[in-house]
């Protein structure tokens, strides 16, 4: 599949073929990769964009139009996901600033770090115990990274539940938690 063309590769992703994403990888990986290194702070970063690029197109590969520029498609994707990481990483400055200005920490001081693994496994622990539906809307929101409609279409359930489920979700593990900001920012950025 390496001469064919981008509508034929679109066709056949849209089929579901492996081959036809897996053509599409070969031919946009690199400069993907490229273009990402440009703009993030880590190999590893990058990396984490084109996988997140290839994981967007496999998903809505019914929902692509076929006379689209696939390059374009997918450099856009790439541009909002770097996009969202440099807002993430602002405010995960923002709050962190905040968070040692409130506690009266010293910024050089490493003492105040923040344990985001534990955090993650208090986090893991509360959802497991949430009820079935609130921990399904949790979990394809914020473990698969499906939009709202996504999941609406997914559980068979209105937008407006898997609002109400995930506002539900995010109220208990707070409640749960009673961590202060740093739970508040844990929750922002890493979930």
């Amino acid at each position: 599949m390496p001469d064919t063309p981008d509508t034929e590769l679109m066709k056949a992703l849209a089929r579901d073929e492996s081959k036809a994403f897996e053509a599409l990888y070969l031919r946009y990986g690199r400069r993907l990769l490229e273009f990402a290194n440009h703009y993030m702070p880590s190999k590893d970063d990058a990396e984490e964009v084109v996988q997140t690029v290839f994981i967007k197109l496999w998903h809505r590969r019914r929902e692509l139009k076929l006379n689209e520029s696939v390059k374009g498609y997918i450099f856009t994707i790439a541009y909002n996901e770097i996009r969202k990481a440099f807002i993430r990483r602002k405010r995960e400055n923002e709050l962190m600033q905040s968070y040692v200005q409130e506690n009266g920490l010293n910024a050089a001081d490493e003492n105040y770090e923040i344990d985001y693994t534990a955090l993650a496994r208090q986090v893991d622990t509360i959802v497991e115990q949430m009820p079935h539906k609130r921990k399904m809307v949790y979990l394809l929101c914020k473990k698969e990274g499906l939009t709202v409609s996504e999941v609406a279409a997914h559980l068979n359930i209105s937008e407006k539940t898997v609002k109400n489920q995930l506002t539900a979700a995010y109220r208990h593990i707070r409640e749960q938690m009673k961590g202060g900001l740093p739970v508040v920012l844990f929750l922002a950025l890493f979930q």
